[in-house]
């Protein structure tokens, strides 16, 4: 199949939430007969959630695991996070 008739998924990885390597099988198999590629995009923390960004060795094991499962996986790059303004970080800011 062209690689222009190919779905683009987005996904989110969160430490300890959706990071494992059985997230990544599991990703894989929902995933199956799909022409995708997907974007990891490492979740960009913001101090009024607990949420935290996995690490990237682990982002790189979740990556590999989807490469040997056959799927073109990118990691994304952050742009932003240094002044709180990378996606996400933005909504979640209080307004006082």
């Amino acid at each position: 199949m062209p690689k222009r008739k190919r779905i683009m998924f987005e996904y989110i990885l969160i430490k300890g939430i959706n990071d494992s390597l059985s997230d990544a099988e599991m990703l894989a198999e929902k995933l199956k007969g799909i022409p995708c590629k997907i974007n990891l995009l490492p979740y960009n923390e913001i101090n009024t959630l607990p949420f935290q960004k996995p690490s990237d060795s682990q982002i790189e094991r979740f990556q590999k695991s989807l490469w040997k499962a056959g799927y073109t996986a990118l990691i994304r790059t952050s742009r932003g996070a240094d002044i709180s303004a990378a996606c996400g970080q933005l909504a979640g800011k209080l307004i006082k």
